[in-house]
């Protein structure tokens, strides 16, 4: 049996259900809760956080394949998942288990995607090649059909360099992970982040530094980490 989270959690009135096994209950025997409760504690912090991902890594990738979405959205989607967790791992009590809370993290990373898509669908301008720029209400363009091939090779470069890099980000200590989650995938600013983490402003920007080094060693073959 599964278990409903939202009663219209896609827009559409479909519920976001928990996979089968998770339940809403208080469960003092959670496996979660001594790994969260030592890196609350700040006690082995990396292991603990590996440990937590790794227990909880199949369930929410299966989640996002379930709602069809390809491997390789899934991998994303996961990642953009546990960055969130491990940012607010601060504020996880047990007023239920972790499950549901990290679900509900999921659930929200999955109606942020289907916004994100119908807003990039809503805002797509499609033009025919057989209608004059001012039919088309393009001034002055002449509009190119691209390539479908070029189009899907660089789609699938770009994919390759954000799984690259999204890897590299998981084996940075967690705090200066989530710094650069903050920095590169979300756009914050220095004071924001610092605001955000509760940490000083040379802290953050002590992270970003280290952080921008290692990933271009992590990275190698000339690449470079995010500027």
């Amino acid at each position: 049996m599964s278990h409903s989270l939202y009663a219209s959690s896609d827009g559409r009135g479909h519920p976001i259900e928990l996979p089968d096994g998770v339940t809403p209950a208080l469960d003092d025997q959670d496996p979660s809760l001594r790994l969260i409760e030592q890196i609350q504690a700040g006690i082995d912090v990396d292991e603990n956080c590996r440990r937590l991902h790794e227990l909880h890594y199949r369930k929410v990738i299966n989640f996002f394949r379930r709602k069809r979405f390809s491997p390789e959205e899934s991998r994303d989607l996961t990642q953009d998942v546990f960055s969130r967790v491990f940012q607010a791992i601060a504020t996880f009590r047990r007023e239920s288990r972790f499950e549901r809370w990290l679900f509900e993290i999921a659930a929200n990373a999955f109606r942020n995607e289907l916004r994100k898509r119908r807003a990039e669908k809503r805002d797509a301008v499609e033009v025919s090649i057989n209608v004059s720029p001012e039919e088309g209400g393009v001034s002055a363009q002449i509009v190119e059909p691209v390539s479908q091939d070029q189009s899907a090779l660089d789609s699938m470069m770009k994919r390759e360099r954000s799984a690259r890099l999204r890897s590299a980000f998981q084996k940075l200590p967690p705090q200066m992970r989530t710094c650069c989650v903050l920095r590169y995938e979300r756009g914050m600013k220095y004071q924001e982040i610092a605001t955000e983490m509760k940490i000083s402003i040379e802290t953050v920007k002590a992270h970003l530094h280290q952080a921008r080094k290692r990933l271009i060693e992590e990275l190698g073959d000339g690449e470079e980490g995010p500027s």
